[in-house]
């Protein structure tokens, strides 16, 4: 029993630092994108673009460009962090 806990407790931990990682990696090649485009908010990268089945029904948050650059990634990659350290503070106390 102590295995099975011990192995959905790695799968979470691992599942939101791949999470982490992704929107920080994004984050990055969209910083990378919009500085070799000079700034230029108009275009758009279609880095958070996924091609999926058109069976599943996805959220649109209706954000421009500049709101999820600057605002919505950022506060998500804070957001992740704080949970694996919440997490990884109550697995080790």
């Amino acid at each position: 029993m102590i295995f099975l806990e011990f192995a959905a407790v790695f799968a979470t931990v691992a599942a939101v630092t791949g999470l982490l990682i992704h929107q920080a990696m994004v984050q990055f090649l969209e910083y990378q994108f919009y500085r070799s485009n000079a700034w230029n908010f108009s275009l758009d990268s279609r880095l958070d673009r996924l091609k999926i089945d058109t069976r599943i029904q996805i959220y649109d948050l209706n954000l421009t460009n500049w709101q999820r650059f600057y605002i919505f990634r950022p506060v998500m990659i804070a957001t992740v962090s704080f949970l694996l350290i919440a997490m990884i503070w109550a697995i080790f106390s």
